[in-house]
Formats: C-alpha cells, sequence, structure tokens
C-alpha cells in the first residue's frame, strides 16, 4: 500500500490566502459595481429632471435614459455572473483546503496533523441550519450569502422599469416631442429694424 503524500503547512497557509484574497476581491467588486450603478440613478435623475424645464430636447433626453439604463442591465448581469463565479471559485478553494488539511505535516518527520477546522465549522453550521443552497451553482452556502444576488438584481430591476417608463412616456408624447424638436432647429427670424422717422432739422425745406 502506498503512502498518502503528505503537504507542507507553509503551502497550506500560502494556499489559504489566495482563498482569502479571492474574497476580498469579491467585496471589493461589490463596492465598485454599487457605485457605478448608483452614478447611473444619479445621471437619469438628473436628466429626467432636466427635460422637464427644456421639453425641446425630450426626445434626446429620452435616448439618453434608455441608453443609461440600457448599460446598467448590462452592468447588473455581468455583477451577478462575477459574484456566481467568485463564489464557486472559493467553494472549490475551501475544497481543497479540506482535502489537505488531513495531510499536512507542520515540519518533516513530525507526528502533529491538522484539525480539518475547516470542515468541522462546516458540519457545525449545517447542524446549526445556517446554510443553504444555491441552486443555480449546486454548492452550499451561508444563508446571507443569497442575499448578497438581492443588490444586483434590484438594480436590474430598477433600470428595467426605467427603460420601460422612458420608452413609454416617449410614445405617448411623440407627436408634441417631435414638434418641440422641430421648433429647435428652425433658424430664429431676425426683425429688419424700420428706419427712424427724420426729425424736423433733417427735413430739407423747398
Amino acid at each position: 500500500m502506498v503512502d498518502e503524500p503528505h503537504y507542507s503547512f507553509d503551502e497550506y497557509e500560502l494556499y489559504y490566502e489566495s482563498t482569502e484574497r479571492v474574497t476580498d476581491r469579491r467585496l471589493a467588486t461589490n463596492a465598485w459595481n454599487y457605485g457605478i450603478c448608483t452614478a447611473i440613478i444619479v445621471a437619469v435623475a438628473v436628466l429626467a429632471n432636466w427635460s422637464v424645464s427644456k421639453p425641446e430636447f425630450g426626445l434626446m433626453t429620452a435616448g439618453a435614459i434608455v441608453t443609461l439604463a440600457g448599460m446598467g442591465m448590462l452592468l447588473c448581469t455581468l455583477w451577478i455572473g462575477q459574484i456566481r463565479d467568485f463564489k464557486a471559485l472559493n467553494n472549490a478553494k475551501y475544497d481543497v483546503l479540506n482535502a489537505m488539511a488531513p495531510l499536512v505535516r507542520f515540519a518533516p518527520k513530525d507526528d502533529r496533523v491538522s484539525a480539518t477546522p475547516f470542515a468541522k465549522e462546516w458540519e457545525i453550521l449545517k447542524a446549526k441550519d445556517s446554510t443553504r443552497e444555491i441552486e443555480s451553482m449546486k454548492i452550499f452556502a451561508l444563508r446571507s450569502s443569497n442575499t448578497e444576488f438581492l443588490v444586483p438584481t434590484a438594480f436590474r430591476w430598477l433600470f428595467g422599469l426605467t427603460v420601460l417608463a422612458a420608452v413609454a412616456t416617449a410614445g405617448f408624447n411623440f407627436t408634441s416631442l417631435v414638434k418641440d424638436a422641430l421648433i429647435l432647429k428652425q433658424p430664429t427670424s431676425v426683425a429688419t429694424p424700420t428706419p427712424a422717422p427724420p426729425t424736423n432739422s433733417q427735413t430739407k425745406q423747398p
């Protein structure tokens, strides 16, 4: 029977640190995407408020709002995919850590073995019903992990409703918006000044 290979504790520790960095990257990505989505919402609100006082730019404003909201929907779709990929990568890394743990040796010819803390911790969480399966990913995670998808999903719905509202508003008011746009394009007529009547001093006597 071939003895199972042993792993260095330094290698185990290094791999664990890489797992932690994946979590940090996911949180940083969430913060970045949240900031961009918030900026898009502010930009849409500013454009909508500005178009109220500038109806001649209504069609252009509606197009800009649809474009911004559409980009927001695409960003949210990418955001959800990023969260899913980061979670899948983290799940795989912890599987590797749990597989390595029983074979870790702290030093050559050292009889000490790992206590497999991650595996035991996970079993305790499962026993306390603190985990839930993410069906789309076929992995188990903490219950709060599912709510991480809630923010980008809510943003995506908000952007979708914004697109529908902008298109519906432009459709119902299309005629008036076109008229306002045509008025804006018409050149403004410059009034020709009428000559002033001659004064008495300028009138020549016969």
